[in-house]
């Protein structure tokens, strides 16, 4: 059985996708304490950790505007070089 604690030692995680230039867009926000299992969840090591204060900021985590760069999660705005295109 995996010890989450151990595994995710901060309890807030925010996953991004690498496969496309910085600012990486971010795919989920995860609260790795509060779930029945991570089997489905990238190891911490690909993940930002946020803070419990970000977390609890509804707005910190809208999907929109928000990117990770340089390990750190950013305020951004896609553009047309940066957004997938359908």
């Amino acid at each position: 059985m995996v010890d989450v604690k151990t595994e995710y030692p901060e309890r807030f995680y925010a996953s991004y996708d690498t496969s496309s230039p910085e600012p990486y867009p971010i795919l989920g926000w995860y609260d790795t304490w509060g779930l029945s299992s991570t089997a489905n969840v990238p190891p911490a090591s690909s993940m930002v950790a946020i803070s419990a204060e970000d977390w609890n900021n509804i707005s910190f985590r809208a999907c929109a505007g928000k990117a990770v760069q340089a390990g750190k999660i950013i305020d951004h705005t896609p553009t047309s070089e940066n957004t997938p295109s359908s």
